[in-house]
């Protein structure tokens, strides 16, 4: 192996590929890197296979955190072992500092790990100026991917914690879009709800973006069976039906309150187009539509239930 310019060749290559996922996944605001992106995809089915079968929510809670921290693992390990096989591309690539024999395979990979975590101990070095140069870059790209992976997990941690303020707030408007709607009926003109709108639009735009820019915000799963409250598609959902209800089944409503609502829906469905950033996709059946006895009775509802069933279902 050690002394094989197709060994180098590969390193090179591993060297560029990694280095160009990980600046896709921290730098596009549009998508990850495609090794990111397939690898975590691959690892959340895994996951819910498991959970399936053993109905394991503390599994899925840890899935988001483990899958940043194995992600960085990944890079920096795939680096490390592009890096190794470049410095195995020559006999007297790396010597020992004293005695000045060829390290052995096991010392290329104890030298190549103090060089891109920069520690530098020195008791191995590159043989020549033909190896010089190759070190200092392995040492650069590790401080650049040591310094990406810190700033990445920072901005994960600092998303997710909006996208649980969001959930929040939306849930605070009610826990059903029955509740929401019996809220800020406001006698069957609902400006209450399109006054909160005006203040949600901007945040919902803000956390599809960085859903956007970070897709592994996607897993973050909460496993508490006790409360949904932060759960933040269930929150969207539960606005996203109060609203094509009102839209629908409430023909008196302004013009301002009406273009409000739309504007809602649109901000919402541009978030769902976020989920194929993340590898996931709409089941092929229509979800069953729920009794709306219920709905026909609040102000300004202006529907028999089975109109608002058949409404709904024609919007689907």
């Amino acid at each position: 192996m050690i002394g094989s310019t197709l060994v180098g060749i590969l390193g090179v290559l591993l060297v560029i590929v990694i280095n160009y996922d990980a600046i896709m996944t921290t730098f596009s605001a549009s998508r990850a890197g495609p090794l990111t992106n397939r690898l975590v995809s691959l690892a959340w089915d895994l996951l819910l296979r498991v959970h399936q079968r053993s109905r394991r929510h503390r599994l899925l809670n840890a899935a988001g955190p483990w899958a940043a921290f194995s992600l960085v693992l990944f890079w920096l390990a795939i680096a490390w072992l592009g890096w190794l096989l470049l410095f195995c591309a020559s006999h007297d690539a790396v010597v020992n500092a004293t005695t000045k024999e060829p390290a052995s395979f096991i010392e290329r990979a104890y030298f190549t790990g103090y060089t891109i975590t920069t520690l530098g101990y020195g008791d191995f070095v590159p043989n020549d100026d033909d190896w010089r140069l190759p070190a200092f870059l392995a040492a650069g790209n590790g401080f650049f991917l040591f310094t990406l992976t810190l700033t990445y997990l920072l901005n994960v941690v600092s998303a997710v914690t909006q996208k649980r303020q969001l959930a929040l707030t939306i849930s605070a408007m009610g826990q059903s879009p029955y509740q929401i709607l019996e809220g800020t009926a406001d006698e069957g003109r609902y400006e209450n709800l399109s006054s909160q709108l005006q203040q949600l639009n901007q945040s919902i735009n803000t956390v599809g973006q960085q859903h956007l820019a970070f897709p592994i915000l996607h897993y973050f799963h909460s496993g508490d069976k006790d409360s949904h409250d932060n759960v933040l598609p269930l929150s969207l959902t539960r606005l996203y039906q109060a609203l094509a209800i009102v839209r629908l089944a409430c023909p008196d409503l302004s013009a301002k309150t009406r273009a409000e609502l739309n504007t809602t829906q649109r901000v919402l469905e541009q978030f769902l187009d976020t989920l194929s950033s993340a590898f996931i996709h709409p089941v092929q059946g229509r979800p069953a539509i729920p009794d709306m006895q219920a709905y026909a009775g609040l102000a300004g509802i202006d529907a028999t239930p089975e109109e608002i069933q058949g409404l709904l279902a024609s919007r689907q």
